[in-house]
């Protein structure tokens, strides 16, 4: 068994995020920060060896002050190996006021005998949103695949999805997206939801992608994908998070 953990920190300074803390230990990696030409910090993160392994633990806590915005990507995708005891990766994020987080992996991939758990929380502030993507695909008979993220605005719970995967379920792939504001009226969310079923639209004429996109009662965007391949799949997915931080940020500003 091996492990690793993360710590990120970062808060918003003349119009820019800037990273203040980033600490790695064990075989948990990060890059620099990186400036996206909105303003947002980009980060990069990896892990040594060929995955996560029979009982390997990795975690991450993160951190967003009042304004804050963060791209969060992995280097590649995200493999699952081993048979034997189940492998688990947990994430905590804390966005303040206003704040902005983008996690968009690279796919994660369940190979022969695997076993693993994923937790991810996420608690938002007034004003604080999340672009949420994850996509998973099966090579070979693994054991058993499961996750959960849990979305809380303040102290309330307002998102908890989760899924139990195994081989028989995943004929292919499946990929969820999320959209939430803390805050957000039922107009933009009524807003968000139809562009999403209109990019929806147009990936359902692609035979290869299914698409289904719901609203929580929270308010927000929900898309359920599944296809043969993850990288379709994911594209789909990634591209129609795009266009709601699009839409989203044009109705944040004094214009919209």
């Amino acid at each position: 068994m091996i492990a690793g953990a993360l710590r990120i920190a970062a808060s918003a300074r003349g119009g820019a995020t800037v990273v203040d803390t980033l600490r790695q230990e064990g075989l948990a990696r990060c890059s620099r920060p990186f400036a996206e030409p909105d303003g947002a910090a980009r980060i990069v993160v990896a892990q040594l060896g060929p995955g996560y392994v029979r009982g390997d633990r990795f975690s991450l806590d993160g951190e967003l002050g009042r304004d804050a915005s963060l791209v969060l990507a992995t280097q590649s995708a995200s493999r699952l190996l081993g048979r034997g005891a189940e492998s688990h990766a947990e994430a905590r994020w804390h966005l303040a006021e206003g704040a902005h987080l983008s996690c968009a992996p690279e796919p994660t991939v369940a190979y022969a005998d695997a076993a693993h758990h994923a937790r991810t929380t996420v608690r938002l502030e007034p004003g604080a949103s999340l672009a949420w993507l994850d996509t998973l695909a099966a090579h070979g008979a693994f054991e058993r695949v499961t996750s959960s993220l849990r979305v809380f605005f303040g102290d309330a719970l307002a998102v908890h999805d989760a899924y139990d995967m195994r081989p028989r379920h995943l004929a292919g792939a499946v990929g969820t997206a999320l959209f939430l504001r803390s805050g957000m009226t039922p107009e933009r969310s009524a807003r968000l939801v139809a562009a999403a079923d209109a990019a929806a639209t147009l990936a359902r004429a692609d035979p290869e992608v299914a698409v289904g996109v719901g609203s929580p009662a929270a308010g927000g965007v929900f898309v359920r994908a599944t296809g043969h391949h993850v990288r379709a799949v994911r594209s789909v997915l990634a591209t129609l998070l795009v266009a709601l931080r699009r839409i989203d940020v044009a109705a944040e500003s004094p214009s919209g």
